[in-house]
């Protein structure tokens, strides 16, 4: 996993399509999951694509754009962001934040890059130098007017400590007249401006020829201070490729012969840029490189040619991006920052339900998961409470009256990534007074081509005891199992798009028959007259006196496949999703979901549609018959049942909701949604429709 992150190179765009998918990508998948690492490792690879095609600055600018803003948003290093937004604005000025990343310690980062981005100078340092007027008299001592004025500039220059303008000035000078008073002063000036080697040639002369005139004081300032600066010149060893021809290199622009490559060079302290051009086959290679050396610094740098392209920066993390080979090393790179070690994510909801049937449920829900970003591990815990309140037509049908019951559903999960492949594991429980249900799994996914594609695969398995209540399991109960197979795949179709599928199989085994559901049984010549939604005091009025429990089949496989779209707009996202289910009872169905989600600003609101049919089960009858034999030998239909989610109807429900982002790094948010839901009864006793109302509110904050 080898990349450089770009810096500047001919402008040239055959890569920059790809290369912007993949940067949009990330925040769109990897960056809103916290996953830092993994948002870096897919940046490595888009600066990768660059290094061995051809991206523009535009595009090398927006990486490193996107690098900086995973190291700022995500990872609280703002120094090593401010640095890498740099390097981009020096990329292209032009550059500009990721849309919807503009906020908080992003933005601040990119504010203190820009006010230290280099801009055209207009300062005394840059400003054009003046022209001798001419017609003046040389004062004494000096043989031209011309000398003296511009060694006049040259003083004041060095006064406002224009060390440029001054060491500019004292040249003017030193060509118009040369005298070792005007090289000290250029050397001087050079000195204090960082330009070490043009300091250190004119400190030798003086060092050398000032005693001889009499300037002792000058002499031995200057041998004193070229001692000094010979011992912690900055050294720079640059070696050609050696299957390379025409070989040019630059240092600052300004060209090295060719019999010091390979050998010390002198530089001059600070940010240098070295540039390199050559032909290997015929093929015009090139080589950029900003590097930071310091006083006493010796650095050696092997120039690799390659096709219209740069290498990264000396910044830290881009450096340590260039050389990482795996995500570990990738890890290692903002582990050495002061980035986050762990992400805790807290949500709260509390969500209740009513219908015209008499059925109502309260659900408070607690449930929080801590991330290591860099680490790649999750673990999560959740709690729900369930208080369920019914009288509704098929309970008081069969005599019961009005109940309540309480259910608990403990939670735990977690997940690692180990390169590209992340594992998870997950256990939960659903405890009621008669029934109990406890449940584990495994599943897995794997990033391929370059993460856009994730296929996926889980297994679960679920062990449930049925009984009654105020029954001890031992005295009655019913065991249920269940395996679980669920295969997957997303696809980042582009870098607006994302298009992801999946298959479900359920086998399930034991009686899942209702201990407290009698159904109704008529008697064979009234069973054909049995219209639908008949009362349940018309039911009970011509229904048969025999009663008999539910009775179910004892096997179940049921088979899913699932679709989603979701594309997002400017502002808004539409996401549409598609299930198609068949099981072995013979239930086909249908569910459509429609959700589109607006972002304005901190707030983000949605309307919602969805619309379910289905048939019924093979065993479903409207009106279940009873053949009373001589003899008093009763027959019952093998199957029966009163459920009505297993007859044929159509839902439709409703609604949408609206989330407030709060705090700088709108860390804390609270939300609300509702739906109303519809449903229609196509062959059912008692309801042909039903009216119900759902609502949830939920707080959530992320703690970093």
């Amino acid at each position: 996993m080898s990349a450089r992150v770009a810096s500047a190179a001919p402008d040239t765009s055959g890569n920059d399509a790809e290369v912007e998918v993949l940067v949009e990508s990330v925040f769109e998948a990897e960056y809103p999951k916290k996953q830092y690492v993994e948002a870096l490792e897919k940046l490595q690879l888009a600066s990768t694509v660059c290094q061995e095609g051809s991206c523009s600055a535009k595009i090398r600018a927006k990486v490193l754009v996107a690098v900086a803003t995973v190291l700022a948003g995500g990872l609280d290093q703002k120094k090593d962001a401010v640095e890498v937004f740099k390097i981009a604005l020096k990329e292209d000025p032009k550059v500009g934040l990721i849309k919807n990343f503009d906020k908080g310690p992003i933005k601040e980062a990119w504010d203190t890059a820009k006010k230290g981005a280099p801009t055209p100078k207009t300062g005394p340092e840059d400003a054009p130098r003046k022209k001798y007027p001419g017609g003046m008299k040389a004062p004494k001592g000096w043989k031209t007017s011309e000398g003296f004025f511009y060694y006049q500039e040259a003083a004041k220059a060095q006064d406002d400590r224009s060390w440029g303008l001054c060491a500019g000035y004292a040249s003017d000078s030193e060509a118009a007249e040369p005298r070792i008073s005007t090289k000290f002063l250029r050397a001087q000036c050079n000195d204090r401006g960082n330009k070490w080697v043009e300091a250190v040639a004119d400190y030798e002369v003086v060092a050398r020829d000032a005693p001889g005139m009499g300037m002792l004081d000058s002499g031995k300032e200057a041998k004193t201070r070229f001692e000094e600066m010979t011992k912690k010149m900055p050294k720079l060893v640059l070696r050609p490729p050696s299957n390379a021809e025409d070989v040019s290199v630059t240092i600052d622009d300004k060209p090295i012969s060719a019999d010091k490559l390979g050998g010390e060079i002198w530089v001059n302290p600070g940010q240098r840029r070295i540039k390199a051009t050559g032909k290997v086959s015929g093929q015009a290679l090139v080589y950029e490189r900003d590097l930071t050396i310091n006083e006493g610094g010796s650095e050696t740098l092997d120039i690799k040619l390659v096709p219209q392209t740069a290498v990264a920066t000396d910044n830290r993390v881009l450096r340590c991006l260039e050389k990482s080979k795996s995500r570990d090393e990738l890890a290692a790179c903002i582990g050495e920052g002061t980035g986050r070690a762990v992400n805790v994510n807290i949500e709260a909801e509390l969500t209740g339900y009513h219908d015209d049937d008499n059925t109502d449920v309260v659900s408070p829900a607690l449930g929080f998961t801590v991330t290591s970003p860099t680490d790649g591990w999750s673990i999560g815990a959740s709690f729900l409470v369930d208080v369920v309140t019914t009288a509704s037509t098929d309970i008081v049908a069969t005599a019961s009256p009005r109940w309540t019951e309480t259910r608990y559903v403990p939670g735990l999960n977690g997940s690692k990534k180990f390169g590209d492949v992340t594992v998870g594991l997950g256990t939960g429980a659903s405890i009621e007074p008669d029934y109990l249900s406890v449940a584990a799994g495994v599943n897995g996914s794997v990033d391929l081509a370059d993460k856009r594609v994730t296929p996926s695969l889980a297994y679960g398995f679920g062990y449930d005891i049925q009984g009654r209540a105020g029954t001890s399991f031992d005295a009655f109960s019913s065991i249920i199992i269940q395996n679980s197979v669920d295969a997957g795949v997303s696809v980042v179709a582009d870098k607006s798009t994302v298009v992801s599928g999946g298959f479900t199989a359920i086998f399930q085994n034991g009686d899942t028959s209702k201990p407290y559901r009698y159904v109704p049984l008529f008697d064979q010549d009234k069973v054909a007259l049995i219209p639908p939604g008949l009362t349940k005091e018309e039911v009970n009025r011509v229904r048969s006196q025999v009663r008999a429990l539910e009775q179910l089949p004892t096997e179940r496989q049921r088979y899913a496949l699932s679709g989603r779209v979701a594309h997002r707009f400017d502002t808004t996202t539409l996401r549409f999703d598609e299930r198609l289910y068949i099981d072995t009872w013979g239930v086909k169905a249908s569910t459509t979901d429609v959700k589109i989600l607006i972002d304005v600003d901190r707030v983000r609101f949605w309307p919602h549609v969805r619309f379910h049919a289905q048939t019924g089960a093979d065993f479903w009858q409207l009106a279940y018959p009873v053949i009373q034999q001589d003899g008093g030998k009763i027959i019952l239909p093998n199957f029966r049942t009163g459920d009505r989610e297993l007859g044929p109807f159509i839902g439709f429900s409703g609604g949408g909701g609206v989330r407030v982002a709060a705090g700088a790094e709108k860390n804390w948010g609270i939300g609300f949604s509702g739906d109303v839901i519809y449903n229609r009864y196509l062959n059912h006793l008692f309801i042909l429709e039903r009216l119900g109302f759902f609502g949830a509110l939920n707080a959530e904050v992320d703690i970093e």
